[in-house]
């Protein structure tokens, strides 16, 4: 494939408010492709024999604003470059390169990844089969088997009403919900040998409606980076215990509009890990990294019932500088090219059977 024009393309169409160009775009460009009611793009090819099944993951939304496309060099610039545009086209390129003799192979293409990932977690409802997934997300051609999950906690402070020249008549939600972020900072952090720290950290808060009332309500969103070894109840008892005794009632559940995106670890021994690994020496001259991946990802998804990597050209960051969702998103078009040639070995080792 012509993956210049491809990533190109991707780019120049705005997909950070409604993806419906982009769904169309897609439909031509990629064998097989089917739009489905959850908003997913998905592809499929078999082999004629039974052989492994793969899935090659990854989104067609993009954070806001719109960056234009750019290029100087090597260097292609624009929103969606690294995040994750730039990813999915080696994908896009390997799936349509491969002619599987043996198993199967499966693009999935994720539409509000970057929101609420509701599309492809209704998606895998019916429950997904596969060998492997790889998910596309800017690694720097490194294997990341791991990653800290990611739920936004909505917290509900209930108080009283009154007059601001009676403060006392009433319960105030605002400093209700002031305590509660103070307690909140003040949490212990879990610590893991190959992730770090949990984190929770207040992001959203809104309270009252004049500025002369107390407040009878407040709502705190928390941001909750998780470990493997925390579920989803945990999380929540966790900050419902650091709230014991406030001065107010409370309720804590999921954020509607937010990430709720479980921790994830595969066995590095794995042979969709060792694989990868050994297709990125080989087409770049180096061994990549095996480390965890920088943010949380819908691999999670998959990774509960089967071995699954997030690998992509790009980073998010570097030296601590945002490119990522930055106003300086870029990616290198070698490393594109890199990661095209990388999964099409990876296809070509699992689904050619010679």
């Amino acid at each position: 494939m012509d993956i210049d024009r491809l990533l190109e393309d991707l780019i120049r169409i705005e997909s950070h408010e409604s993806i419906a160009e982009i769904q169309s775009y897609l439909l031509e460009e990629i064998e097989n492709a089917v739009k489905h009611e959850t908003g997913c793009i998905s592809a499929q090819k078999e082999g004629d024999n039974a052989g492994p099944q793969i899935i090659l993951n990854s989104h067609m939304d993009v954070v806001s604003p719109h960056l234009p496309f750019e290029r100087d060099g090597d260097i292609i610039r624009g929103r969606g470059a690294c995040d994750a545009k730039g990813c999915l086209v080696p994908m896009i390129a390997a799936f349509n390169t491969i002619d599987p003799s043996i198993g199967t192979v499966q693009l999935l293409i994720s539409p509000d990844e970057e929101t609420t990932q509701r599309g492809l977690a209704t998606y895998l409802e019916t429950g997904v089969k596969a060998d492997a997934a790889v998910v596309g997300e800017p690694t720097g051609l490194d294997i990341c088997p791991m990653a800290r999950g990611h739920y936004d906690l909505e917290l509900t402070f209930y108080g009283q009403a009154a007059h601001g020249a009676t403060p006392e008549s009433g319960i105030n939600a605002t400093v209700c919900m002031a305590d509660a972020v103070d307690r909140i900072e003040s949490l212990s952090q879990l610590k893991d040998d190959h992730l770090g720290s949990n984190s929770f950290t207040p992001t959203m808060a809104r309270a009252g409606s004049r500025p002369n009332q107390v407040p009878d309500s407040a709502t705190l969103v928390v941001d909750y980076r998780t470990l493997p070894v925390e579920s989803r109840v945990e999380a929540l008892e966790t900050i419902e215990g650091a709230l014991a005794g406030l001065s107010c009632e409370f309720d804590i559940d999921f954020y509607d509009n937010g990430s709720s995106l479980d921790s994830f670890e595969t066995d590095p021994t794995e042979d969709i890990v060792t694989d990868l690994e050994n297709h990125v020496l080989s087409v770049t001259g180096e061994r990549p990294a095996i480390r965890p991946f920088d943010a949380a990802t819908e691999a999670a998804f998959f990774a509960s019932d089967i071995p699954t990597v997030v690998f992509g050209p790009g980073l998010i960051a570097d030296d601590e500088t945002p490119i990522a969702h930055s106003e300086r998103e870029f990616v290198r078009f070698s490393e594109v090219e890199a990661a095209t040639a990388v999964l099409t070995q990876l296809l070509e080792q699992w689904l050619k059977g010679d």
